[in-house]
């Protein structure tokens, strides 16, 4: 039997969850919740994975390799305009952070994408901006009780 590479992927990805749930091991419960929380499930899913990718057989219409392709018929200066505006959109979450802090920057930021760049409706954004801030507040600060650094305009107010 010929191992794929997907199968050698799927392993190596599942070593890595194994390996951080073993160096997790010694850190107390409060510690280890989050890298813990990611490991159990991407070792299971990984796992799953390599099972299903030996036990797979190769469609006979899937013989030749296929070449990969986003999308056509695009023009580059379309998707140049588009690849620019959502990294001005990532930085500017980033710069967000950093400026104001986890906690705020992320109820305005999902504010700013769904007004400026969506065009969602009023009642939708409102609604979706309190979904986000009380599930990162709920999640995060109330439930896990992790400490987010007041951003860099906050600590310069105070």
């Amino acid at each position: 039997m010929r191992v794929k590479p997907e199968s050698l992927f799927s392993l190596m990805v599942a070593a890595a969850a194994a390996a951080a749930l073993v160096l997790t091991a010694p850190w107390s419960i409060k510690t280890a919740l989050y890298p813990r929380t990611i490991a159990v499930p991407l070792l299971v899913l990984a796992l799953t994975e390599f099972v299903f990718s030996l036990r797979a057989r190769p469609a006979a219409d899937a013989v030749h390799a296929m070449d990969f392709k986003l999308s056509e018929g695009v023009d580059p200066k379309v998707a140049l305009q588009r690849t620019l505006s959502i990294f001005a959109w990532i930085f500017g979450f980033f710069a967000a952070i950093v400026l104001l802090g986890f906690p705020i920057a992320v109820p305005v930021f999902v504010f700013a994408y769904l007004r400026g760049a969506a065009r969602a409706p009023w009642v939708l954004t409102v609604g979706l901006v309190a979904v986000a801030w009380a599930v990162f507040n709920g999640l995060f600060v109330r439930l896990l009780h992790l400490p987010f650094p007041p951003g860099l305009l906050l600590r310069a107010l105070q």
